[in-house]
């Protein structure tokens, strides 16, 4: 991040502070409290930085738990294959950016962690 008087500006370069070549870009858009996202692992890897607001994502990787709080857009979350992801807790009007490794039509959704599919990228 570089910020001087005129504001900040975070910039995400693949190999310096993205883990991966971005291959899709989107954002969700939460109005409602309430509302959940997620419930699933996929077949790429995903990298989250809320723009405004803030989630809560609970990440499951078949072994172990463990929820991390969004709420700077200056921090990110490296979601790696086959970890089951849940995003609760959204503040009204939270705005949350992902970067996929893949494109959605070769993304492959699974309702449970998929350990192989991280494990295997670590081992390679």
């Amino acid at each position: 991040m570089h910020a001087d008087p005129r504001g900040a500006l975070v910039a995400l370069e693949p190999h310096e502070n993205l883990p991966f070549a971005p291959r899709r870009v989107f954002f969700m858009a939460v109005e409602r409290p309430g509302t959940i996202r997620g419930g699933h692992a996929n077949s790429c890897d995903e990298f989250l930085v809320v723009l405004k607001g803030s989630v809560l994502v609970e990440v499951d990787n078949g072994n172990e738990r463990a929820g991390i709080r969004l709420e700077r857009y200056d921090q990110g979350l490296w979601i790696r294959a086959g970890i089951l992801i849940h995003l609760r807790e959204f503040d009204a009007g939270t705005i949350l950016l992902v970067c996929a490794s893949e494109l959605y039509e070769d993304t492959r959704h699974y309702d449970r962690a998929r350990p192989d599919l991280f494990l295997a990228d670590c081992h390679a």
